[in-house]
């Protein structure tokens, strides 16, 4: 069994493998992180609710009511008749949804009426802030009893209204649902305008770490809308994780979604600071039908708008490749010459890997002179389907 100086080093790290390796063999660490809620004391405390929720997840892959039998407990330890010790249990709650929302989705409403609670209210908008990202669909029947608090008067409380307020804001479906007082997740005129000129500040945590963000900022916040799904490539399944902002597809990874999210958020921490990533489908839909299409041979070209961005070396080789036509090659030094720096395949090759729109913007069409597939972030097996759904005919290798 782990000790606790163990749980404090995975926190400190982040070690989410090491809580992974935990969730088969000793299961009951969650006790652990449970103990170590009960302190609020800076970041450590964040990452071991962040941790209770991961672990959980992973646990529940063996034990499918774990989480649901978890949550029960944190709601009953805030009964009066169990004398109320669950400390901080309103985070605890919001990370355990956020992180399983198809078994403990339906605890969404219970979670919302703790906003009731003085004492509990910061966690639960931070909980409920954490469910908008990984769940909207659970958060946007809640806007009653999110919206008095766009007018709180702690900043803390106030600006994590706005935040979830700019998560839901767009309907799922691209149709306004309406109530007596107007459409779902709008305010006045008035409202709206003291909140874009509200510059208190406030950090709360996110993504392993104490983020600021004035009020102003998470009024306003902009997000990207990740999604992934299985899909049939030849003879193979491949799991497909796609993300785009409001101008355009920005991110299409081949692998496992946890393997891909973790790559894209670090990805997004660097060109897309202070967004969000948000978990619907809805802004990705057209992009899966026509990676539909193409997967099964309806298609050639894609006439998804696009959201690239990178440096402009990278955005001059990627340009190269969307220039590559359907069931054609180039080499690295072809591309290379093209850029106007001949000796620069290398250079190539790395703009290649770091291409975050696989398949569309086609950097499989690129292989080696002497027609070897060389590498490919989704696999040399991926590339080799790839170019034979495209009729390209591979050399075969010599007896």
């Amino acid at each position: 069994m782990p000790t606790k100086r163990d749980v404090e080093q995975v926190l400190e790290k982040r070690d989410w493998n090491q809580l992974s390796i935990w969730a088969k063999e000793h299961r009951n660490v969650y006790r652990q992180l449970m103990t170590r809620i009960y302190v609020k004391d800076g970041l450590i405390f964040w990452r071991a609710v962040e941790a209770l929720g991961f672990l959980v997840r992973e646990i529940e892959k063996e034990k499918p009511t774990f989480a649901v039998e978890l949550v029960r407990r944190y709601f009953w330890m805030l009964n009066e008749e169990s004398g109320g010790t669950a400390w901080n249990a309103s985070e605890a709650i919001g990370s355990l949804l956020a992180h399983c929302p198809e078994t403990c989705g339906h605890f969404n409403w219970m979670l919302s009426g703790l906003l009731e609670d003085e004492s509990l209210r910061d966690g639960a908008l931070w909980g409920l802030a954490q469910l908008a990202q990984t769940a909207p669909q659970l958060v946007y029947p809640l806007e009653e009893r999110i919206s008095p608090f766009l007018e709180a008067k702690e900043p803390f409380a106030r600006g994590l209204a706005a935040l979830i307020y700019a998560l839901m804001r767009k309907p799922a479906d691209d149709f306004e649902l309406y109530r007596e007082q107007g459409p779902k997740w709008s305010v006045s005129k008035d409202l709206d305008q003291r909140l874009k000129n509200d510059q208190h500040l406030l950090e709360f945590y996110q993504d392993g770490k104490f983020i600021s963000y004035t009020v102003q900022e998470l009024w306003q916040v902009q997000t990207l809308a990740v999604w992934s799904e299985q899909m049939n490539m030849k003879d193979m399944e491949v799991e497909l994780t796609v993300a785009s902002t409001a101008a355009g597809l920005c991110w299409l990874g081949i692998g496992s979604m946890v393997e891909e999210e973790q790559s894209l958020r670090t990805w997004a921490a660097r060109w897309f600071p202070k967004w969000f990533l948000i978990r619907k489908r809805e802004p990705n839909t057209e992009a899966f039908r026509q990676l539909q299409e193409y997967l099964t041979g309806k298609i050639k070209d894609f006439s998804i708008p696009l959201h690239q961005v990178g440096t402009p070396f990278q955005l001059q080789v990627w340009r190269e490749l969307l220039r590559i036509p359907y069931g054609e090659t180039r080499s690295y030094g072809d591309i290379a010459a093209r850029v106007g720096n001949p000796k620069g395949q290398r250079a190539v090759g790395m703009a290649n890997n770091r291409n975050p729109i696989g398949i569309v913007v086609p950097c499989h069409r690129v292989i080696g002179k002497n027609g070897s597939l060389t590498g490919y972030a989704g696999g040399l097996d991926i590339k080799e389907s790839l170019l034979e759904l495209e009729g390209f005919i591979l050399p075969k290798e010599e007896a």
